[in-house]
């Protein structure tokens, strides 16, 4: 019971630890947006693109990560078993 009990607190504090990179890519894509919106003359433009460039962004460095993650535990537990087994 111990041990289903500490890979579960293991597995909690894993997902705390994450970083999420889409929203900090959207700030950053609505600064770059309006400042190209305000060279542009449009900001509400400069924004929308800013937003959407920056939601991608930020979607794809999750995924990677997410997968860089899974990849890492899942050689963990194959490190873990006994190779006489």
């Amino acid at each position: 019971m111990k041990n289903k009990n500490q890979n579960e607190n293991q597995n909690q504090s894993e997902n705390e630890n994450q970083t999420h990179y889409m929203p900090i890519y959207m700030c950053l894509g609505i600064s770059v947006g309006v400042a190209i919106g305000t060279a542009l003359d449009n900001i509400g433009v400069g924004m929308c693109l800013g937003v959407g460039i920056g939601t991608c962004l930020g979607a794809a460095m999750d995924a990677a990560n997410r997968k860089k993650t899974t990849e890492d535990s899942g050689s963990d537990e194959k490190n873990d078993q006994d190779p006489m087994e």
